[in-house]
């Protein structure tokens, strides 16, 4: 047999002491039951395994495939219940959802979305899933967080926000927005000065949480203008001027960094992170649009220097990606939603004023969004 019981231990023992001569044998008899013992405990080991393991392997899968399809539900739900909407925040950071097919109505009926007062406050507006969230950051660097299913509607008379005592205790107004769709590692913040800055995405979850100013600008009076996804590839800033810059957002300093220089009247309009080459679509208030290849925008090893004209304007309102078949929906001053599609925008290669999608000139945007096709709801 290959157990090795306690009398034998005993007797080995006893022989080593007696007979000295005798230790190697005694420990090559040792050795071998060693090994024997060894091989008996690894069958038994792996049988252990196999029996203890193989059920839970086929849960394992069906778990899994379970999580598949309830991920494809939520989805349909997403897509058949929950159209995406447009969330639009006050500047003392009071939201209010509009569904799409409202917003689409509106806009062809040319009334006005909001009542006069509504659009005074009116600062940020933003295209939210349902189950998605929103991140604000006010005046003084304060976050907070709004699930986007709980903004109200406003009433058919466009009267928003429903009161004027509502102001956030901090006292701060809204500076930038953001609607999250599923949560990145990082998120980059640029200034109204075009001071940029990674924050890890924990940490301003952590922040929020604890009443922290998230945004701390180096210079004065300056205030968060965009919120964008900081995990990986370039940051291309674009400033009311229409001047802009491409760094990667690798090279931005752990302490912040000057996106570029700016005039002293110009300040930043937006920021869009680019993952990889694409168009993008460079909008204005007064309804021009153009549309340049990121490509043949060269990116600067870091952040700062001199800036380059990406469009001849001085109302740059925002940058998107450009997707042939979406549409701008733009807010005009006098609460006028405006559709215009950007399929007939002329791709340039070098900065020009652009293509008139719908002339703003005598009723500017104070707000514009892209929305994709996929993202309307049936007509």
């Amino acid at each position: 047999t290959a157990m090795i019981r306690e009398g034998d231990v005993q007797w080995w023992v006893l022989e080593a002491k007696k007979h000295p001569e005798s230790a190697p044998a005694i420990i090559e008899e040792l050795a071998k039951r060693l090994a024997k013992l060894d091989a008996e405990n690894e069958r038994l080991r792996n049988e252990a395994i196999r029996s203890t393991y193989v059920a839970p392997t086929a849960e394992t899968d069906e778990l899994r495939a379970l999580r598949e399809r309830v991920a494809i539900l939520e989805g349909l739900v997403d897509e058949t219940s929950g159209e995406r909407s447009l969330i639009l925040i006050s500047d003392r950071m009071q939201p209010a959802r509009m569904s799409l097919a409202r917003a689409r109505l509106v806009a062809r009926g040319a009334s006005p979305a909001l009542n006069s007062r509504a659009l005074l406050r009116l600062r940020c507006l933003l295209l939210a899933r349902p189950r998605g969230n929103i991140l604000l950051i006010g005046s003084q660097g304060h976050g907070s967080v709004l699930r986007a299913s709980d903004a109200p509607s406003p009433s058919e008379d466009g009267i928003w926000p429903a009161a004027d005592g509502d102001t956030p205790q901090t006292g701060e107004w809204l500076s930038a927005g953001v609607a999250i769709d599923s949560p990145p590692r990082f998120w980059t913040i640029v200034t109204r000065r075009g001071f940029v800055r990674q924050h890890i995405r924990v940490t301003v979850d952590q922040a929020v949480a604890k009443g922290e100013p998230i945004v701390r600008s180096p210079l004065a009076r300056d205030e968060a203008r965009a919120i964008v996804v900081g995990d990986q590839g370039d940051l291309l800033v674009v400033s009311r001027w229409g001047r802009g810059q491409r760094f990667p957002q690798l090279s931005i300093s752990s302490q912040g960094s000057m996106a570029m220089k700016l005039d002293p009247d110009d300040q930043i309009a937006g920021a869009l992170p680019l993952s990889s080459e694409a168009e993008i679509l460079i909008v204005t208030a007064a309804g021009y649009a153009i549309r340049r290849d990121s490509s043949r925008l060269k990116a600067m090893k870091q952040p700062g220097g001199a800036s380059k004209p990406l469009i001849r304007a001085f109302d740059t309102l925002a940058i998107f990606r450009y997707e042939p078949d979406a549409q701008l929906l733009f807010l005009t001053y006098s609460g006028r939603l405006v559709l215009a599609p950007v399929a007939d925008v002329a791709l340039e290669k070098q900065a020009s004023k652009g293509t008139l999608l719908h002339d703003l000139s005598r009723d500017p945007a104070i707000a514009v969004v892209c929305v994709p096709a996929a993202a309307w709801p049936a007509a």
